[in-house]
């Protein structure tokens, strides 16, 4: 692929680049990874709000008080002067979600907030306590090494409308990391639905079988529905079923007759209330069940809609587990530094000593552009000793330093991305 140089970037090429800036949304950013959330349930969340200050900047962290796993539920954040009182505009920022055991859980390194706010829908997997870290940092004057508009620098907001500027101080604050833990409980196998219908209640249970799912091995999946108020068997209950996987969707959509007299929405019936299907898994991870169900005029009892989500885990197939784990595993290559773009560090190892005419590979494994561009010692001054220019991700830049010293570097796409190489 062909690399373009910071110095001879063309013009288009930057207009791109600098077009997050400066364009001005209203929207919100929603990330839906599994499923979407009634309505209702959502205006009726109650929510719990934690603020952290470094200097002064300030980050407002809102949730749920109560989070269940596997319910798609809001988790949103906004930047602000913390003296002023003032969103930030057009921020750079990184979000990432570590689950109890450190495990990414989700990661995104190219997000903007023009007007301070980072608002996302996400699910947590299972219980325990996640770790959520926001990487927040500035648009200062400069960018690729060229002027960046006055509405597209960082200010705080006090006119309360990016388009008036001028009113507006600029905070070029540089970079803050900020996180925050939530504590995520098991959602219940057996759940209590209000139906549409005035004072009815299902009860809905939900079993796999076997209990251990691994990938390759059939599994059925059970729905059973009683009338919650007599313990006796739902009658005639219709069904959807869907799973769900990040993008992996697999719905059930037939049985639809929106044309018949009476309305008919099931794929799946069950007579006596219970439900059936089985599926066989080709990925481990974790998978949302969705169940949307609906009675029909002899149903008994007759609770019209309602729905339930339920969470279940695949198991890697050990069989095949070990028989991948004998194959050779790639070493890493010595003095390499991962660009893991704009989430703090930045640059990993961020600091890295070798000796003198060692090569240093830099391995863009973000998914922004990058580049790693020397500069003078504690500016963001371009010295023209090294530039690797536009590095995509996955690409490579090899950098090897004959002179002993200590030399800085920076992301001149992201100039709050910084590291340091000490040559001895």
């Amino acid at each position: 692929m062909t690399r373009t140089k910071l110095m001879g970037i063309p013009t288009a090429i930057l207009s791109i680049a600098l077009m997050a800036l400066f364009v001005p949304s209203s929207a919100e950013l929603l990330q839906d990874v599994f499923a979407e959330q009634n309505t209702m349930e959502q205006k009726n969340m109650q929510m719990t709000t934690q603020i952290q200050t470094q200097e002064n900047i300030s980050l407002e962290f809102n949730v749920p008080q109560t989070i269940t796993a596997g319910k798609l539920v809001p988790i949103n954040a906004r930047v602000l002067d913390s003296d002023l009182g003032a969103n930030l505009s057009h921020t750079d920022w990184a979000y990432s979600v570590s689950g109890p055991n450190g495990e990414i859980v989700h990661k995104s390194t190219t997000l903007h907030g023009h007007f301070g706010v980072m608002n996302f829908k996400d699910s947590f997997p299972g219980s325990g306590t996640y770790t959520i870290k926001y990487t927040v940092s500035s648009s200062g004057s400069f960018m690729l090494g060229m002027p960046i508009p006055e509405l597209g620098q960082t200010r705080a907001v006090v006119s309360g409308d990016i388009l008036k500027f001028e009113q507006d101080p600029k905070n070029n604050f540089g970079t803050r990391t900020f996180e925050f833990t939530v504590d995520v409980v098991n959602q219940e196998k057996t759940v209590v639905l209000k139906g549409s219908q005035p004072d009815t209640e299902v009860l809905v249970k939900f079993t796999t079988k076997p209990e251990r799912i691994v990938v390759g091995q059939p599994t059925t999946i059970l729905i059973d529905v009683d009338d919650a108020k007599t313990g006796e068997d739902a009658t005639h209950v219709d069904g959807q079923l869907t799973v769900r996987r990040g993008y992996y969707h697999y719905p059930s959509a037939s049985g639809e007759q929106p044309s018949a007299p009476i309305p008919l929405h099931g794929a799946y019936h069950g007579h006596k209330g219970a439900m059936a299907t089985t599926h066989t898994f080709s990925q481990p991870g974790t998978y949302i069940i969705s169940a949307d169900l609906s009675s029909i005029p002899y149903s008994v009892p007759n609770f019209g809609e309602s729905s339930a989500i339920f969470v279940i885990q695949v198991h890697e197939n050990e069989m095949l587990q070990s028989m991948q784990n004998m194959k050779p595993v790639e070493s890493t290559k010595e003095n390499t530094v991962g660009i893991v773009g704009l989430e703090s560090p930045f640059y990993v190892p961020n600091m890295i000593k070798v000796t003198a005419g060692q090569t240093i590979t830099f391995d863009n494994v973000d998914g922004n552009q990058h580049t790693v561009t020397s500069v003078k010692q504690g500016t963001t001054e371009f010295d023209g000793r090294f530039d690797s220019g536009l590095l995509q991700h996955g690409e490579k830049f090899e950098l090897a330093l004959n002179e002993k010293g200590t030399y800085d570097y920076f992301c001149a796409l992201h100039t709050s991305m910084r590291g340091t190489i000490i040559v001895s």
